[in-house]
């Protein structure tokens, strides 16, 4: 070989073994940094846009203005509890770095470090099977580059890009308590993702009993018992309170179709070989072409069947109400966790990316069963003939070449000849280890850019409705039945919402609401007032909201992209397609209702925890906010008995004369929750100075 050839090859092997090839399929993220993260150029919505930067913005405000950590949000929704909220980011200590830097710059930069720092724990848990470290390192590339990740990024899915990558470190914490705090992180940012990373920890966890430690079954079992009480005890700060305000919402009410919406079609495991351009998150199957070769040649050369367990379960289970009997599972108590079941597809490209590196590290030690050397051979050759055929047939049928078609046939055929390259030994093992890497990454790179497009912030916050109603006096809610004032922008301006986007809502609200919207409830969504037909501007055209009782929720001005005609609502302005109506209803923030009529109460201090208002008795004073277990008031100094006013709304009786009404968030969900995760952390710090002491 040319002797400066291979002092380059060697300079990028060891560049390989310095991990910082794990920097490459992040690459994608920097002309986009400071911007917000959508599926597409043409995207209309994030989540991140949607929900985690309202919430950053609120929970930064409330530290910086008021000097409170917020446990009660009143933007969206007219009030609910936010340390409740999982979207909230309240419970996960790493997700506060990003409110010391500009946002989304903040978010992006998280994503990024929790990215690498998943990689090296792919990287660090493939070694500890016995991997060589290129091999390792292979896999931990495959980890990073997921399409998946990228996708659901794309998607706003933040709190997942936060939990996902705490996944290979669970698996590999092996001493009997260093499980439970990861488990718990993993909580704390994603309760969907803990159900489905527990899972995979509670077979991995018996799959080292029994293959690797030789516990037995029983011993195995307490490790496991052990770790999960210890977990759930230092994340009740968010379980106790979410698990209230589930058991309250409209989640509880969920049917096993809702549970199991947006199941994987069978067609559509076709994205294994192809991956689906600017198609679904949800359905994104492509993990790259490399990952089916190498799956493959794991499969034929017998080596890492574990993980290829792993990936058929999750595969199968992705499948949702299209494999039979599994729609029964929905009525199990706490099934809904593995609500939308695609999710179970990052499991999948774990485990694709683990069997791909058990697949290079056996034939990188170049020992190769020759009979299964020309099993594998026969396999490629005809998983290329089909996908193969397949294009050649659709594009025959059709009379149009599909790019993703394409790309995967060229990517297929590339991984398999470069597979086949290191079964005839016509490369060294340097230069073929580091050209299947850029192989790797230069294949999911394509697919990741297809489904992430950064927008600068100026083109997502600013709304000349939003900046309209900002300028205007007093304090009020906006309800809007088009959403024409999106959420990131009243967060912004900081205009309180009577709607909103949340997959938690109170089911008394949304009762509420369905009738002051004119809106009806139809099933589960995550969005108040629902949008039938998913296109906002047009879904509630036909629907007449009621002034008088949006009134009653402060509701001064209506934001709709189409024309009203409801009595009290009077046109004031119209930017561009949204049309400003004023309600001539609105009640005030709060006001005392006495047998001959209302009069207004002055609100003194109004903080997220904490709302004291000033007050003429006798009657019955009304705040235009949602009432909620842990909200208590106070008169004069004296506990009083909360109301429930409306239905919906907090009210305290008054005896006659001035008073001083004190209104305070203390839930003791989230009070509880707190004693037992300082209890759980000295429990584990008991059990760290246990084990020093007999090191």
């Amino acid at each position: 070989m040319n002797p400066r050839l291979s002092a380059f090859i060697q300079i990028q092997l060891n560049f390989v073994r310095q991990k910082w090839v794990l920097l490459l399929p992040l690459l994608l993220f920097i002309p986009g940094l400071s911007g917000f993260p959508y599926p597409s150029p043409t995207a209309i919505y994030s989540d991140i846009a949607i929900s985690h930067y309202p919430n950053a913005i609120f929970l930064r405000r409330a530290l910086l203005e008021y000097g409170q950590i917020p446990l009660w949000s009143p933007q969206i929704l007219s009030g609910y509890p936010f340390a409740a909220n999982p979207l909230s980011g309240l419970w996960y200590p790493p997700g506060w770095l990003a409110l010391l830097l500009p946002l989304p710059l903040g978010f992006n930069i998280l994503v990024i470090l929790h990215l690498l720092w998943g990689g090296l724990g792919m990287a660090r848990l493939l070694q500890s099977e016995g991997l060589k470290p290129p091999a390792a390192l292979l896999g931990a590339v495959a980890f990073v580059a997921m399409p998946k990740l990228f996708a659901h990024y794309g998607a706003g899915h933040l709190t997942l890009l936060y939990a996902i990558p705490w996944t290979p470190w669970l698996l590999l914490a092996r001493r009997r308590w260093q499980s439970a705090p990861i488990l718990a992180l993993i909580f704390l940012a994603d309760p969907r993702w803990a159900a489905f990373a527990g899972l995979l920890w509670l077979a991995h966890s018996q799959r080292d009993g029994f293959e690797s430690v030789r516990k037995s079954f029983l011993r195995n079992s307490e490790f496991v018992i052990r770790n999960l009480l210890l977990a759930a005890m230092l994340a009740a700060p968010l379980a106790l309170p979410l698990l209230e305000y589930t058991l309250l919402s409209t989640r509880a009410n969920l049917t096993s179709a809702d549970i199991f919406t947006q199941s994987l079609p069978p067609a559509r495991l076709l994205g294994l070989l192809y991956p689906d351009f600017g198609g679904s998150h949800e359905w994104m199957l492509y993990f790259g072409a490399g990952a089916v070769v190498l799956g493959l040649a794991a499969l034929v050369f017998r080596v890492g069947r574990f993980w290829a367990w792993v990936f058929a379960a999750a595969l199968l289970f992705s499948l949702g109400e299209n494999l039979p009997l599994l729609p029964a599972l929905g009525h199990i108590p706490g099934f809904d966790l593995l609500r939308v079941p695609p999710r179970a597809l990052f499991i999948a490209g774990i485990a694709a990316a683990a069997m791909s590196a058990h697949a290079v590290d056996y034939l990188l030690r170049g020992k190769l069963d020759e009979t299964r050397v020309r099993r594998l051979i026969l396999t490629l050759t005809g998983v290329c003939a089909f996908s193969g055929m397949f294009v050649l047939g659709i594009g025959w049928l059709t009379g149009q070449w599909a790019l993703n078609f394409l790309w995967g046939l060229g990517a297929l055929w590339a991984a398999s000849l470069w597979v086949l390259a290191a079964l005839r030994g016509w490369l060294p093992a340097p230069a073929w280890t580091v050209g299947l890497f850029f192989l790797v990454v230069f294949d999911t790179g394509v697919v990741n850019a297809s489904a992430l497009s950064f927008r600068p912030a100026d083109a997502v916050i600013p709304n000349p409705a939003a900046e309209f109603l900002a300028a205007q006096s007093g304090d009020f809610r906006v309800y809007s039945p088009s959403y024409s004032l999106p959420q990131q922008s009243a967060a912004f301006y900081d205009v309180a919402l009577a709607d909103g986007v949340d997959p938690l809502q109170l089911q008394t609200y949304a009762e509420f609401m369905a009738q002051a919207s004119g809106v009806p409830a139809a099933g589960y969504s995550v969005t108040l007032p629902p949008f039938a037909d998913d296109i906002p501007a047009r879904a509630n055209a036909n629907f007449v909201p009621d002034a008088a009782v949006l009134g009653l929720l402060n509701v001064r001005y209506v934001a709709s992209a189409f024309d009203l005609s409801a009595a009290g609502l009077k046109l004031v302005e119209q930017l561009g397609e949204t049309r400003i109506y004023e309600n001539a209803l609105a009640l005030p923030p709060a006001w005392v209702e006495h047998a001959d009529g209302r009069i207004d109460a002055e609100i003194v201090a109004d903080t997220p925890n904490r709302i004291e208002v000033r007050a003429a008795g006798p009657g019955r004073l009304v705040l235009s906010e949602v009432n909620y277990p842990g909200w208590q008031v106070w008169i004069d100094g004296e506990r009083a008995e909360m109301e429930t006013y409306a239905g919906v709304l907090r009210a305290v009786s008054l005896e006659p004369g001035e008073h001083s009404v004190r209104f305070a968030y203390r839930p003791l969900s989230v009070y509880l929750g707190l004693l037992i995760c300082v209890i759980g952390l000295l429990v584990m710090a008991n059990l760290r100075y246990l084990e020093t002491r007999k090191g």
